[in-house]
């Protein structure tokens, strides 16, 4: 048994009914609560996307924004995970039931009143999902699931918010294809805003009210308020078209006239002049609701009475005026109670044979009230007729004009008062021509319109799009062959343009690999297929790219160049070379930061030059004292250079030379001074005095040359 199979359990605690469908984000399937035994629905992330970090944020994210709202419109979010495979998965209410599309394609039109009180519950859900400041994007009938509460009401509930996305500011309104180019929303149920791929709009709540209106539109007729053969067809018109009007557009279904006006505001292009929120939309819909429920009652018309077995009564003429029968009723039904209060037996039987046909009766035979009823409808009928030619004749004179708006409401004054007054289907007619006729031409104006805008903007998809409409509207276009040639030239163009940037991305990759021959040929290719907005631009951008890696080649030779001479200058210590080489390198282009570290090895270099210029006179003045024994005027010299040279080392090991030097001096001199004195000593023959004063010179000379010549002669007076 595999993981997604009827029987499965999900998590521990979700068993698989059965596989519901798949869509572009994950797998949907039935499943039981096993703990708490109730039907919900799992909606899991698709293997192949599981991986796709865009995929799971897209995921989560309609999760996180499922959480924030709460309405009893809006399908609930009970939970999310992830299972043990890695793949996400979130549990939403199991709502029993049927969604407008699947109602629609089964059973067509709701009822007028159903209709309006299924779109305010719609409305009232997305209210709460605007309010939490997020918008669905996807408003279509598919996702409107339509079930029944405890009182046997029908209920709507809004599902699927995979494409909702926040209200937040640099939200474009395109259309957001993915990699593979698929439509997020659904083509035939976004916003002109929605749809339009380049004009930078931030789509807000409007747009959702837009798709609503759409869906709403076809829940009252069972038609699309566009006529297209193709989805890319729908797109096109609500971008250049007026929606039909809900009158009309079913022969089967009445739409009030003040309910095609909301609807039909609703399916503004321009979404300034739509509802600016939904619950003005509610509003609206609540006033027909209302207007609906509360109508009076249809005048109906006497019943006619079958007459009695035999002719015609006596009195009646075949001038005088009948009694209209009741809608519904049939000739040969049983007859009705007359004025008398008679009426058929219940229990007559009924013969197999035609039945006689009725008697009318006389304005004779009518009782005092049925005269005074028939003579009210009558002055009522009649009141009803002369305004509605009233009417009428101003219609004309507004279709006359041309003001076919004005003809179209005074129409549908003279349907709701007298759906039946003379030369109303006439006129009726004649104005959907005219009106059929101004839409055709402002239908292709616009086209025209809007294909040229795409020509300047080069968008060929939408120019494609755009005279495919167009030619649709009017296959023997005048200037056909002319907009074809632009079409197949704006093609040359842009697949030119598409080489131009291939070899301008490619001349960019030679040019940050070094290889300036390969750029220069990309460049060539370049020069040939440049054919934007402006030509040449981008080759001569290009060609700018490349002088400048040139220049900067050379300009890093000469750097490096230069760099090798400076260095070589500080590391000999030569100061004014060092200097020019920093100055011309200096205006090349090196950084900042390098040339302040050059700056500062030079400024160390010319204050090591300069200490040791000072150390070299130092050193001069000092040996000239030294050598000439004056240990105060050279001890004055380190000090002097201890001063000006704070640290140089040369300073102590000028007084520690001057120290050994004079103990030195002074030790020679009393040597010299014991040897003259032993001298005098043993001139006076006084050998005692002569011992001692050569004991004391050997202790402070032992290796005095004249030791043996000293210890002879002090020895020779000894023994004497």
């Amino acid at each position: 048994m595999t993981s997604r199979e009827p029987g499965t359990v999900l998590d521990g605690k979700y068993e698989i009914v059965q596989r519901l469908g798949s869509g572009g984000m994950g797998e949907v399937h039935l499943v039981r609560h096993l703990h708490l035994q109730e039907l919900r629905v799992v909606k899991i992330l698709r293997q192949d996307l599981a991986a796709d970090p865009s995929a799971q944020a897209r995921f989560l994210r309609e999760a996180r924004l499922a959480t924030q709202i709460k309405h009893p419109n809006v399908a609930i979010l009970y939970d999310f995970s992830r299972l043990p495979d890695g793949s996400f998965y979130m549990v939403w209410e199991h709502i029993e039931g049927h969604d407008v599309g699947g109602h629609l394609r089964k059973h067509g039109p709701f009822p007028v009143p159903v209709a309006i009180q299924l779109g305010i519950q719609a409305l009232r859900g997305l209210e709460a999902i605007h309010s939490t400041g997020v918008i669905h994007r996807d408003v279509s009938p598919d996702n409107l699931m339509i079930t029944e509460d405890r009182r046997g009401q029908f209920r709507i509930k809004i599902i699927d918010l995979g494409l909702a996305k926040h209200l937040e500011p640099g939200a474009t309104a395109s259309m957001e294809i993915t990699q593979v180019g698929m439509f997020m929303g659904k083509l035939q149920y976004c916003s002109p805003e929605q749809a339009a791929t380049s004009n930078g709009e931030t789509l807000d709540r409007r747009s959702d009210l837009y798709s609503f209106a759409l869906v709403l539109y076809e829940m009252l007729v069972g038609l699309p308020p566009f006529e297209s053969e193709s989805q890319h067809g729908f797109i096109f018109k609500r971008l250049s078209e007026d929606p039909l009007p809900l009158v009309g557009r079913n022969p089967r279904v009445a739409v009030p006239v003040e309910l095609d006006r909301v609807v039909r505001r609703g399916l503004e292009r321009e979404r300034d002049k739509r509802y600016n929120d939904a619950v003005v939309f509610i509003e609206a819909l609540e006033k027909i609701g209302r207007a609906l429920t509360g109508a009076e009652t249809q005048e109906i018309p006497i019943a006619r009475a079958a007459p009695p077995a035999a002719a015609t009564t006596e009195g009646s003429s075949p001038g005088t005026a009948a009694a209209p029968s009741a809608p519904g009723s049939d000739p040969g039904s049983r007859p009705a109670s007359g004025p008398t209060g008679d009426a058929a037996s219940p229990s007559t039987p009924v013969s197999d044979a035609a039945p006689e046909p009725p008697r009318y009766r006389s304005s004779s035979e009518l009782s005092r009230a049925e005269r005074i009823d028939l003579l009210a409808q009558i002055e009522r009928a009649g009141r009803r007729n002369q305004e509605g030619t009233q009417i009428l004749g101003k219609a004309e004179v507004a279709l006359a004009a041309g003001q076919l708006a004005e003809a179209r409401e005074l129409l549908g004054q003279i349907e709701l008062s007298n759906p039946r007054a003379a030369g109303v289907e006439a006129f009726r007619w004649r104005l959907q021509q005219v009106e059929e006729q101004a839409a055709a031409q402002r239908r292709t104006a616009e086209t025209e319109q809007v294909l040229a805008g795409y020509l300047q903007r080069r968008q060929l998809p939408l120019a494609r799009l755009a005279l495919e409409t167009l030619l649709e509207l009017s296959p023997g276009h005048p200037r056909r062959a002319e907009l074809e040639g632009a079409l197949e030239r704006l093609a040359r163009d842009l697949e030119q343009q598409k080489r131009a940037e291939k070899a301008l991305e490619a001349g960019r990759a030679a040019l940050a690999q070094g290889d300036f021959r390969a750029a220069r040929r990309e460049l060539e290719v370049i020069v040939r297929n440049d054919t934007a907005s402006q030509p040449g631009a981008r080759a001569e951008a290009f060609r700018a790219e490349l002088a400048a890696a040139e220049r900067a080649q050379r300009q890093g030779s000469e750097v490096e160049e230069r760099r090798k001479r400076l260095e070589q200058a500080l590391a000999t210590r030569q100061v004014a070379e060092a200097e020019r080489e920093l100055e011309q390198l200096s205006g090349l282009e090196v950084t900042r930061v390098t040339l302040d570290a050059y700056r500062a090895q030079l400024e160390e270099v010319r204050s090591a030059s300069t200490a040791k210029a000072r150390t070299a006179e130092f050193e001069r003045r000092y040996k000239l004292l030294f050598d000439a024994e004056d240990w105060y005027g050279a001890r004055e010299i380190a000090r002097e250079m201890e001063r000006d040279l704070p640290g140089h080392p040369r300073a102590g090991e000028m007084f520690a030379e001057v120290d050994r030097r004079e103990a030195g001096h002074r030790r020679q001199q009393t040597v010299a001074q014991g040897i003259q004195q032993i001298e005098t000593f043993i001139a006076q023959k006084d050998a005692p005095k002569a011992e001692m004063a050569l004991r004391i010179l050997l202790q402070m000379d032992p290796d005095n040359k004249n030791r043996k010549r000293l210890e002879k002669a002090v020895r020779g007076l000894a023994g004497r």
